[in-house]
């Protein structure tokens, strides 16, 4: 933190919430006119409309009575997004080639893809402002290359090195890996899956480490235990619902047997399939997936800040949980309809969610932030190479 506001001892931070004004019959018109011009000029206009989903998400996200905005210019991101596509391409199809080529495939994803993400970072934070300043991405590519690299080539690189040892056994088809390939899989599966905490502790301390605003820079204060510590609950969770999921199969075999014995039973029983259906969905993927949202956003941006400002989500998983249950049995209903009203009220809960504390007036800080020449950041933006892999 470079830039200079006295920051009074005694008195208790200011508090600012974030409001959210979007609605969703707006969201939806952008939404399917994206969606038609996009499958219309064959994914060509992603950028286009990627802007304008920025643009109109930012222009309802209010802090202190002003709302942010959305710079990016959709030729740029054109760019940009042909270069990942492009880049995505040749890793797809490279990889069913040859074994080798697999192998030099995934070696250039692993040795390209935080580079590409540091450039989306540095992208959208220099493209987004605040009472008319940019923000800023100050992360370095040491840093990127530091989270990012470890967890792609665990994940990706035992599985290129095991089609080298792949050879076509019968009718063409490819034989199983050697045993020592299985073997370097697991090995890489099982470090990759205990270090899943870590891997995204380390991440989001590179991005939540290096925001800022003028001069000031966040930083995360978040210890990785803690991370564990959530992981932890949810495995809890996940085997209580499997425990749940057998007692409920259990049940359905017990009604099973009771509906082949009289007439009548079967519409019973379709009712009883329709109720485990939606009860198996919520239990194995809102549920987890819903305290895995709340629990991490609580505590990553309630522990990103600096000694003027600091972040507060008091995000509650009862009502974030009811309302991704809503979510998706309106979207199931609709037959997809529904989801820019789900995008909007799950955005909603999460921004009001959070609170921004200060330890000085925020016209103060925003008058500091400006004396650190804000064209800078600008210039930054317009020398970007337009990189947004959605970050």
């Amino acid at each position: 933190m470079t830039m200079a506001i006295d920051t009074p001892a005694g008195p208790p931070p200011e508090r600012h919430p974030i409001g959210f004004t979007a609605s969703g019959s707006e969201y939806f018109r952008i939404w399917i006119v994206n969606l038609l011009l996009i499958v219309v000029t064959l994914g060509l206009y992603l950028p286009w409309a990627k802007v304008r989903k920025l643009q109109y998400f930012h222009a309802n996200t209010w802090v202190d009575g002003d709302a942010l905005g959305f710079h990016g210019e959709p030729a740029k991101m054109l760019r940009g997004t042909l270069i990942a596509a492009a880049f995505l391409i040749v890793y797809s199809v490279g990889s069913h080639f040859s074994g080798w080529a697999a192998l030099l495939a995934a070696l250039a994803f692993v040795g390209l893809w935080p580079a590409l993400f540091r450039a989306s970072m540095r992208f959208r934070l220099a493209n987004t402002s605040w009472r008319g300043l940019r923000f800023r991405f100050t992360g370095d590519t040491a840093g990127a290359y530091g989270a990012l690299m470890p967890p792609l080539a665990l994940a990706l690189l035992p599985f290129a090195v095991a089609g080298l040892t792949v050879e076509s056994g019968e009718g063409g088809r490819p034989a199983a890996p050697s045993p020592a390939a299985t073997g370097l899989i697991g090995l890489c599966m099982l470090v990759f899956f205990v270090g899943l905490p870590f891997f995204l502790w380390k991440l989001r301390r590179y991005q939540h480490g290096h925001y800022a605003y003028g001069g000031l820079q966040t930083r995360l204060d978040a210890d990785v235990g803690v991370v564990y510590g959530v992981f932890i609950k949810l495995i809890g969770l996940t085997l209580a619902v499997m425990v749940l999921a057998g007692l409920g199969v259990g049940l359905l075999i017990g009604i099973g047997a009771i509906g082949r014995q009289g007439p009548g039973m079967g519409v019973a029983m379709v009712a009883t399939l329709m109720i485990f259906a939606i009860g198996g969905v919520l239990l194995f993927n809102i549920l987890p997936k819903s305290y895995l949202q709340v629990r991490l956003q609580n505590l990553l941006w309630s522990t990103t800040g600096n000694e003027v400002l600091l972040f507060d989500s008091r995000l509650k998983l009862g009502p974030f949980l009811r309302l991704q249950l809503k979510n998706y049995l309106l979207i199931f209903l609709t037959l997809g309809l529904y989801w820019p009203f789900a995008v909007i009220g799950t955005r909603r809960a999460q921004l009001e969610a959070v609170t921004l504390e200060t330890r000085t007036p925020l016209d103060e800080l925003t008058r500091a932030a400006g004396e650190e020449d804000p064209s800078a950041a600008g210039d930054m933006a317009a020398d970007l190479f337009g990189l947004d892999i959605g970050m």
